[in-house]
């Protein structure tokens, strides 16, 4: 079973680290964005080195229960492991559009912005989630840097988020003289124009600060590296791994694994034990 220490172990064993807009599969452009999904998926099945589709393709079917589309999260899901969110970016300022999505502490199957594929794809109620941040550079379409972060020490819980969007929806229902409807959005509103032909479609925009900003306070990032992997993880959460991968990962002089305490999102005056893991060239 693969896991994210699995992933960075792969990671330090590359050495082009290009994000490539390329073809697959019906002759579909891929983006960048799309390529970093890719890249992503290899690190985690460690496919990085096989160029036969179907022996790509068994590794990813051993690994994943789960790929997702643009419309709903997550991205991946590790079969009986985490979620897993990939966002780009260009810049590291950037913040990092999660559209109608809010930031999720964890994911749950009865989740309303999931679909029926990622509900039923393996018998599951909760999964820890990892917002995987990359930053690839514009012109030279290089990953630069790639954060792993869980939700859980990146997001508050769901109810902070869905009580804005319930206190939006109610404000605008209860306005006189609109014809509104409830959806999985804010809402929408009927019959705008005297024709009664126009209808508006209120959606969300989620933003979140990025990692390089949340976190600048442990002073982890270095512009000067050429890459950089920087992972944060719960202590709980990294000693609930296999002990092969721990080992693994722990062996590598390449890394620095320091013990950090990181602001609880939903009591800030909280710490919460983490391990940082760092990985630079």
């Amino acid at each position: 079973m693969t896991n994210i220490l699995e992933a960075i172990y792969n990671l330090t064993q590359l050495t082009n680290l290009e994000v490539k807009e390329f073809t697959e599969g019906n002759n579909r452009v891929l983006n960048v964005g799309e390529g970093l999904e890719i890249f992503v998926k290899n690190a985690f099945a460690n496919t990085f080195n096989i160029s036969d589709k179907k022996d790509r393709l068994k590794q990813f079917n051993e690994h994943f229960s789960y790929q997702g589309s643009k419309r709903t999260p997550p991205d991946l899901m590790l079969k009986g492991g985490d979620a897993i969110e990939v966002k780009k970016v260009e810049n590291l300022n950037s913040e990092l559009q999660l559209n109608s999505s809010y930031p999720k502490a964890k994911l749950f199957s009865d989740s309303k912005l999931i679909n029926n594929h990622c509900r039923n794809c393996e018998d599951w109620t909760e999964k820890d989630i990892i917002y995987t941040i990359g930053h690839v550079l514009k012109k030279s379409k290089k990953l630069s840097s790639i954060w792993f972060i869980y939700g859980s020490i990146y997001a508050a819980d769901a109810s902070v988020y869905t009580s804005l969007k319930d206190t939006l929806t109610k404000s605008i229902e209860d306005t006189p003289s609109i014809n509104f409807s409830p959806t999985n959005e804010i809402g929408r509103v009927n019959y705008v124009d005297p024709l009664k032909i126009t209808n508006l479609r209120i959606r969300g925009m989620w933003l979140l600060k990025p990692p390089y900003k949340v976190f600048d306070y442990l002073h982890q990032y270095s512009s000067e590296k050429e890459f950089q992997c920087i992972a944060i993880i719960p202590i709980l959460k990294y000693n609930s791994f296999e002990k092969e991968s721990r080992e693994k990962i722990e062996a590598l002089t390449a890394l620095t694994i320091n013990n950090e305490l990181i602001q609880d999102p939903n009591n800030p005056v909280n710490l919460i034990d983490c391990k940082v893991i760092r990985y630079e060239r």
